[in-house]
């Protein structure tokens, strides 16, 4: 993790949509995040350890299927859905959707497996209580949308996490196809200079944050994690239409919200 000092940090852009006004400044304690955006390999270990290793639990891993296969049938029990989704009805203990064709994640003899060579890449389709569920476990939680964007601009209010030099393919994954991430940490010319990697592209991220109006006020109950609602994601992400203006640390609408579903272009990452 990396040091975020407290103070005073700007939140908001004149550049970009309503959403983003009115410009204004928050007041943050100290907080540490992670330098990288969880892997596939960290949340796989994660699983293992707690709903797979639950032995209370009505959940069994059957027969084989590979990374992106859309086939729910290799999970069974009643608590299948804390691996897989049915969108037509979320379930609220869902923490990642393996059935829908986009996780990297496969079964193999009862076990979760990395397809190979993705074991760096960032998870993707976890929901927003699997983000808060695998934090917990590590002894951590999600950020807010307040500290998120702190740690990405700095208190001079940087436009992309780096800086203000426009993106590049040096500085982020973006304008790629589907699922074409890349391992966290590759784009070092993109970290912010505190050295945090992958702000801007590879995958958008999830905050506590239920998505409310600027300005931002931790005490009006957008950080009640048990209220029903869209949660924020900042950050960017790699699919083609993502263009430069959605990489700026500021922008805060477009990407995906709902926190029942697991969404292929939506990993996270924790702070405390």
């Amino acid at each position: 993790m990396v040091g975020i000092p407290g103070g005073q940090y700007p939140l908001g852009s004149e550049a970009g949509g309503p959403e983003e006004r009115p410009v204004h400044a928050v007041t943050l304690a100290p907080f540490w995040i992670d330098r990288y955006e969880v892997t596939n390999a960290a949340f796989v270990a994660f699983l293992h350890a707690t709903v797979l290793a639950d032995r209370s639990r009505d959940l069994r891993l059957a027969g084989d299927a590979a990374p992106g296969a859309a086939d729910g049938r290799v999970i069974q029990g009643r608590d299948a859905r804390l691996l897989m989704e049915d969108t037509r009805a979320p379930d609220a203990r869902t923490l990642i959707a393996l059935n829908d064709g986009e996780s990297r994640l496969g079964i193999r003899a009862g076990r979760l497996y990395v397809e190979p060579g993705f074991e760096d890449h960032p998870v993707n389709e976890v929901t927003w209580r699997g983000a808060r569920a695998f934090c917990a476990w590590r002894g951590a939680r999600l950020p807010t949308e307040a500290e998120w964007e702190a740690a990405a601009r700095g208190r001079e209010g940087r436009t992309y996490p780096w800086g203000e030099t426009p993106p590049t393919p040096a500085h982020a994954v973006f304008a790629r196809g589907s699922n074409e991430t890349r391992p966290v940490g590759s784009h070092p010319a993109g970290a912010t200079p505190e050295g945090i990697h992958d702000m801007a592209g590879n995958v958008a991220e999830w905050t506590s944050t239920l998505y409310r109006p600027y300005p931002y006020r931790a005490d009006d109950g957008r950080e009640d994690p048990d209220s029903a609602g869209e949660r924020v994601t900042r950050g960017g992400d790699h699919v083609f239409d993502t263009s430069p203006e959605r990489l700026r640390a500021a922008f805060r609408a477009g990407f995906s919200r709902n926190p029942l579903v697991g969404h292929r272009h939506i990993g996270f990452r924790c702070a405390r």
